[in-house]
């Protein structure tokens, strides 16, 4: 792993010459959110013209699909705003769909919950650019406490601790998709997101670039903040990512396997609960509380592999 932490603000090039970038968010009923997510891309110091927001609509209930058709007709401010629909469920495949859209010769991919720092894409550049051979850049994950929620205060300490740790992922040749960044020419190469996925695509297709040669840097400049999850949102989300492992490692896979994905899931508690207990930044009843997280989050794992096991159907991104 490299970590970038210079501004990249490496050479300024002439407007012209600055690469064309096409910013690709899938969205699911998130209306409350999406709009954020808009304003803080057109605070970009990256310059507007040379880059695109593509934003696919993944079948959206509520209302969100009709709001960013509205804005594209009565924002002036959004040029350079592709409003796309894609009803196969699941945010790669919402992903992929927005590739189909995209005319950059990079691309930059975040979530409709995020909000990416102003010198975001800039950031981005420069890091790739420093770099030889195929590159995916992975940028720095923080957290933000979401107004609209009551998050008890175990989630926000589960978020920090353990959620979207990008320079751990890039040491480990991975990166999330809510804040990843390469050549369209990579992800033409390889064939784009695995869509058959529900959850793990984006670490899927890091691995592949990785194991084909290719490798993930580090920025941790390139700032993308995500709100904190409250509990309810947690389990959820693990509820995913173990369907997204079901679907990718597990679903052919002999009893031995399962057998030891469900060690691993026991390891990763007892790992997580000791680097818990030990933190003193904490209160020892902030540390029981997370604890308790943990605990529940192990059970809801395996929970979710045994109704998988029984033909359950993996619930979607």
């Amino acid at each position: 792993m490299q970590v970038n932490n210079s501004s990249a603000s490496t050479e300024i090039l002439r407007v012209s010459e600055q690469p064309k970038v096409s910013v690709i968010i899938p969205v699911y009923n998130d209306i409350a959110r999406v709009e954020a997510c808009l304003t803080s891309l057109e605070n970009q110091d990256y310059p507007r013209e040379r880059f695109e927001v593509v934003i696919v609509d993944n079948g959206s209930s509520d209302g969100t699909y009709e709001l960013l058709q509205k804005s594209v007709l009565l924002r002036e401010g959004r040029q350079g705003l592709i409003v796309a629909q894609c009803l196969t469920p699941g945010s790669y495949a919402a992903r992929n769909h927005g590739l189909t859209f995209a005319t950059g010769e990079y691309v930059a991919f975040t979530d409709s919950d995020c909000i990416v720092s102003e010198q975001w894409l800039t950031v981005l550049m420069g890091t790739v650019q420093n770099e030889q051979g195929e590159v995916i850049v992975a940028g720095k994950m923080s957290f933000f406490p979401d107004q609209n929620k009551q998050t008890e205060q175990s989630a926000i300490d589960f978020e920090n601790l353990f959620s979207m740790k990008q320079d751990e992922n890039a040491r480990n040749g991975k990166c999330i998709t809510a804040n990843l960044f390469c050549s369209m020419a990579l992800i033409q190469k390889h064939n784009g997101f695995n869509q058959k996925l529900k959850s793990g695509g984006d670490v899927e297709f890091s691995s592949r670039i990785v194991k084909a040669g290719g490798k993930v840097v580090y920025s941790d400049d390139a700032l993308v903040t995500h709100p904190s999850r409250n509990v309810e949102e947690l389990v959820i989300k693990r509820q995913r990512i173990i369907g997204g492992t079901w679907d990718a490692e597990l679903s052919t896979s002999g009893a031995g396997t399962k057998l030891h994905f469900c060690w691993r899931l026991l390891k990763m508690f007892l790992g997580r609960s000791k680097k818990v207990l030990s933190n003193t930044n904490l209160s020892m009843l902030r540390r029981i509380k997370l604890v308790y997280l943990l605990m529940k989050v192990m059970t809801v794992s395996l929970s979710e592999l045994i109704k998988l096991m029984w033909g359950k159907e993996t619930n979607r991104v």
